[in-house]
C-alpha cells in the first residue's frame, strides 16, 4: 500500500506545484489586464442603466410600448460612462492609493478601483447631487449622469432624486455585485484553463507518464516529497489555501516577482524529479524518431505509433484537466493524503509494537490452546 500512497502523494505535490505556477500566471494577467476593474465598471454601468430603465426614462424606454428603446445602450453610453468614471475617480476611493500617476484623468483613475460597496456609492452620489429646493431636502443626481442631451446639452430629470437612487442601490446592488463576482470567477476559470493548456503543451506535461515514473522510481518520489514544506509555504504566500483557512478579506495579488519565483521553483522541482517532463526527454519524440529510423531503438509499427500518440494526447488532456482544478484543490488533496499516510504509519507502528511483546502464560495462547491447557 505504501508505494501507491507515496505515488499519489508525490503526484499531488507535483500538480500543486504546477497549479501554483498557473495561478501566478493567471493573477499577473488579471492584475495587468485590470480584470477586476473592468468587471466593476460594467457592474456600475448596468446599475445606472437599470435605474434609468426602472423609472422609464424616455431615452432608454419607449414611452409607447414600454420596451427598451432601439439602440438604447449605445446612445446612453456617454452619460452612463460619465457616471461610472466620476464615481470611481472620486478622491475618497483613492485616499489610500499610492498610484497617483494617473493624475486627474477619470478613465485612468477608474481602472485603479477594484471594489466599491453600496454605502460608498450612495455617499459619492450624495456629494455630487444638486439641491433643487431652498431647504435642500430634494436633491437630484447630476444631469450628465442620466441625460444624453441634445447637441451636447444635458438636463436634470425629476425622477433621478438622491432618495430614489439610494433606494434602488440598496435594493439591487447585492444582486449586481453577486452577478459581477460570478462573471469575474468565470473569466478567471476560463483564463486558468487557457493557461493550463499552454503550460501543458510548453512543458509536454504528460500526467500518465508522470504517474508511471513515480510508481516505478522510489527515489523520484522521495525527491518530490522532500519539497513539500517549500511548496506549502509558497501556497500560503500566494493565498492559495482553502477558503475555510483564508481570511475572507484577503486578496490574492501575485506580482511579477512572484511569477519569476514560481517559474524557477517549478522548473527546478520538475527537473530534479527526472520524470520525463519536457520535450528534450519526451518518450513520444523518441517513438517518432524510432519510427523514422533516427534512433537505435526498435522501430514501432504505424499502428503502435498511432496508439502511443493517442495515449500521449490523453495524458496531456488529463494533466490539463487536473491543473484546471486549481491550487486550492491540490492543497486540500495533498493535506488529506499527508494525514492518511501519517495515520497508516501510526497504525503500522502500533501493530509492530503489539506484535513484538513476548507471549507468556495461557492468556497469550489462542482460544483453542487455552482450552487444552486449562487444568481439569
Amino acid at each position: 500500500m505504501f508505494p501507491l500512497l507515496e505515488t499519489a502523494l508525490a503526484f499531488a505535490l507535483i500538480m500543486l506545484t504546477a497549479s501554483l505556477f498557473v495561478s501566478a500566471v493567471v493573477q499577473v494577467i488579471i492584475n495587468v489586464g485590470r480584470y477586476r476593474s473592468c468587471v466593476l465598471i460594467h457592474m456600475l454601468r448596468s446599475l445606472i442603466h437599470g435605474f434609468r430603465t426602472f423609472h422609464r426614462d424616455p431615452e432608454v424606454v419607449d414611452p409607447v410600448t414600454g420596451r427598451p428603446a432601439q439602440d438604447a445602450l449605445s446612445r446612453s453610453e456617454a452619460c452612463e460612462m460619465r457616471f461610472v468614471h466620476e464615481v470611481l475617480a472620486d478622491p475618497v476611493l483613492h485616499a489610500r492609493s499610492a498610484k497617483l500617476a494617473a493624475g486627474s484623468d477619470p478613465a485612468r483613475l477608474a481602472l485603479l478601483v477594484e471594489y466599491i460597496d453600496a454605502d460608498d456609492l450612495i455617499t459619492i452620489a450624495a456629494g455630487a447631487s444638486v439641491a433643487v429646493d431652498a431647504e435642500g431636502r430634494e436633491r437630484l443626481l447630476p444631469g450628465r449622469w442620466v441625460s444624453c442631451g441634445q447637441g451636447g446639452a444635458v438636463e436634470t430629470k425629476r425622477y433621478a432624486t438622491l432618495e430614489q437612487f439610494s433606494a434602488y442601490v440598496r435594493r439591487w446592488f447585492p444582486t449586481l455585485e453577486g452577478t459581477a463576482s460570478q462573471t469575474f470567477k468565470q473569466r478567471a476559470r476560463q483564463l486558468t484553463l487557457l493557461v493550463s493548456m499552454m503550460v501543458v503543451l510548453l512543458f509536454n506535461f504528460d500526467g500518465f507518464r508522470v504517474l508511471a515514473r513515480l510508481h516505478e522510481n522510489g527515489a523520484s518520489r522521495a525527491r518530490v516529497v522532500a519539497q513539500a514544506d517549500t511548496v506549502m509555504i509558497t501556497a500560503d504566500r500566494l493565498g492559495e489555501r482553502p477558503s475555510t483557512q483564508r481570511p475572507p478579506d484577503e486578496l490574492r495579488d501575485a506580482t511579477l516577482e512572484d511569477f519569476r519565483l514560481e517559474m524557477q521553483k517549478t522548473a527546478t522541482l520538475l527537473d530534479e524529479a527526472s520524470l520525463g517532463i519536457g520535450w528534450q526527454e519526451s518518450w513520444i519524440v523518441q517513438r517518432f524518431c524510432a519510427y523514422r529510423g533516427d534512433s537505435p531503438a526498435a522501430s514501432p509499427t504505424a499502428l503502435q505509433l498511432l496508439r502511443d500518440t493517442l495515449f500521449w494526447l490523453a495524458g496531456l488532456a488529463f494533466t490539463c484537466g487536473m491543473l484546471s482544478l486549481g491550487a486550492p484543490f491540490w492543497v486540500t488533496t495533498f493535506s488529506q493524503l499527508i494525514q492518511l499516510r501519517n495515520e497508516v504509519q501510526r497504525r503500522k507502528r502500533q501493530e509492530s509494537a503489539s506484535g513484538a511483546k513476548p507471549a507468556s502464560g495461557p492468556l497469550a495462547l489462542p482460544a483453542r490452546e487455552r482450552a487444552v491447557a486449562r487444568p481439569s
